[in-house]
């Protein structure tokens, strides 16, 4: 029965002629153009607020630009990752993100540069309402950063040092194959593809051979990624030295706007909860039959969601849990499934996984997923459209006021698949599903409270002994294993001493400690998804401003104005882990008959 939505998406509409399009080169080409002039503008700008206000606007217009541009080209690139014809816009693409890259540092110290009186003036400006903070977040970036010239070498230097390391991470890693055996014949998969199998294999003897297997590969080939690992902290260590910052977690506080208390609090609140998680993986090893679980059991389902859903189907479910929430966020569903924003038919070469492009030109998003008919697919397809309705709230804003941090580019996502899947929950037809579908619901936050704060803990360890001198595989591994542990204590068999070497979160140039975020997301939605219920009649208008100015006020400041709440404190924090443990309760009483 063919679809009545659209099941692919409309790219056609933005740029027209896609991959070919010359509306787009020509774009990219007036874009050189325009940041050459602007930079010329910095140069010769006098101190006049006349002058000043319409060079903002000019470099938010720049960046706005090509951000849209880039999310697009990763939109085409992803739509067949062998396709030669996108590589080289996106070599074009990367090549004017350097140039704005350079754009961004001079008007940076412009900023940091300005007199105390005019800069007071600028930010008390009306005609800078709503951008103020990311002025200041930049002029004071500028003020903790080296001499402008040597700011500039520094990152000429690490397209082939910082950036290199990480390219030859990706290389490498790119390289890893996995010997299995399969039906007499051993194959050799990416380490990717062998990685999914060991952990969500429904064979847990498969999931043990390709599990030993990984490990196998893992120490084979330790000492070189050893020695990317060691190089890349090192650098970094060695940038925030010649910047005098003595904490190398200050730049992802300040990059996800929150106070070092908050997640002190945060990761307390953690901390105080990890016996809950520890009885459900109790459970699990009751249900299959063993003793502990090992790591690569604990994220295979012990109750496989069996139903199988049409694409309308998935859609209409997602339609009317977004109306039962409130209109506006139906609406806006009805919208992205009739008017071309998602793209989610399984095709040979489409880039593997999900994700949500913002087009704030257009005011639209695109969403890409490769839709199976199985549930979890479902909330894929929810947790992608609250990106998008997230960037549908951003996109009224100014252009550098629209986007927050990791964390806060969360919340909407998390909030939409609490939505989608809560309702599943509740109305499952039977017994099994419904154990099915919970399940599905602790495992999403697992990932989050116990899989992602074990590797912050490591890392902060590893960059403090980095500090000191290189670490050898062995030691590095002992580390991972160590703070693995400490989490999971005696409730798995073993950990995966190897996580440092395979998760590429810790090789990203671009955002330090890459894996909290996520948490920080999560929880935070979380929290807010308990205050929901509580008071549902109200709370959509509170939670639409929230994400208004999620781009413009630290989560501090979204916390007490729009929630009541002190994110400094532990009592929020407590309040976020309320869902996922009411779920891992209703799990441990729904299955005491299967122990």
């Amino acid at each position: 029965m063919k679809s009545t939505k659209s099941i692919n998406w409309d790219l056609e509409r933005l740029f027209p002629g896609g991959k070919r399009s010359t509306k787009l080169q020509e774009r990219i080409g007036d874009l050189f153009k325009q940041i050459t002039e602007t930079r010329q503008n910095i140069e010769s700008s006098s101190s006049a607020l006349s002058e000043i206000i319409p060079l903002i606007y000019q470099v938010q217009e720049i960046h706005t630009d090509i951000f849209e541009i880039d999310e697009y080209v990763i939109c085409l690139s992803s739509e067949n990752v062998q396709d030669s014809a996108t590589l080289g816009l996106q070599d074009r693409t990367s090549q004017l993100k350097a140039f704005l890259n350079t754009l961004s540092l001079e008007f940076e110290q412009f900023l940091a540069e300005m007199d105390e009186m005019v800069w007071q003036e600028l930010v008390d400006h009306p005609e800078v309402e709503g951008i103020e903070t990311f002025l200041i977040e930049r002029r004071q970036k500028a003020a903790n950063q080296l001499d402008s010239r040597i700011e500039k070498v520094i990152h000429s230097l690490s397209v082939d040092g910082f950036a290199g390391w990480e390219d030859h991470y990706e290389q490498e890693f790119s390289r890893l194959r996995v010997p299995v055996e399969k039906e007499g014949f051993t194959e050799n998969l990416p380490f990717d593809t062998a990685f999914m199998q060991a952990m969500l294999s429904d064979n847990r003897s498969i999931r043990q051979q390709t599990a030993k297997s990984m490990l196998s590969v893992c120490k084979d080939n330790e000492e070189r990624f050893a020695s990317i690992f060691n190089h890349f902290a090192g650098y970094r260590n060695e940038l925030y030295r010649l910047r005098q910052c003595s904490n190398p977690i200050k730049e992802m506080y300040e990059q996800n706007r929150i106070s070092e208390l908050s997640v002190t609090s945060m990761m307390s609140a953690l901390h105080s909860n990890k016996s809950l998680l520890h009885q459900f993986l109790k459970r699990k090893a009751e249900i299959i039959g063993t003793e502990k679980l090992n790591w690569y059991d604990i994220y295979a389902p012990t109750f496989p969601a069996t139903t199988s859903l049409s694409y309308d189907q998935a859609a209409d479910i997602i339609i009317q849990q977004f109306h039962q929430y409130s209109e506006k966020l139906g609406k806006f569903a009805e919208t992205a499934f009739n008017d071309g924003w998602i793209d989610a038919v399984p095709k040979e070469h489409k880039r593997h996984g999900a994700f949500c492009a913002s087009m704030p030109n257009a005011k639209e998003s695109r969403v890409l997923l490769s839709f199976q008919g199985h549930y979890q697919d479902v909330v894929t397809m929810a947790h992608e459209l609250g990106h998008a309705y997230h960037n549908f709230i951003l996109h009224e804003q100014p252009g550098f006021a629209q986007h927050p941090g990791t964390g806060l580019a969360e919340t909407a996502s998390t909030f939409a698949e609490n939505l989608v899947l809560d309702a599943a929950v509740d109305t499952a037809e039977t017994e099994r599903e419904k154990l099915a579908l919970l399940e599905m619901k602790i495992m999403n936050g697992l990932k989050y409270v116990s899989y992602i704060p074990p590797k912050f803990e490591f890392e902060q360890l590893f960059y403090k002994k980095r500090s000191s001198g290189k670490l050898s595989a062995l030691e590095i591994t002992e580390l991972m294993e160590k703070t693995e542990r400490s989490w999971f204590q005696d409730s798995l068999q073993d950990v995966n001493p190897y996580n440092w070497m395979t998760i590429p979160h810790f090789y990203n140039t671009e955002k330090a400690f890459f894996n909290l975020p996520y948490t920080i997301g999560y929880l935070f939605s979380n929290g807010i998804y308990a205050l929901y219920q509580q008071d549902k009649e109200a709370f959509p208008l509170k939670y639409d401003q929230l994400l208004q100015h999620s781009g413009n006020l630290s989560m501090e400041q979204l916390g007490s104005r729009f929630l009541q709440q002190d994110l400094q404190g532990p009592s929020f924090w407590e309040t976020s882990v309320h869902p996922l443990e009411a779920s891992i309760k209703q799990y441990l009483s729904k299955t005491d008959s299967y122990k």
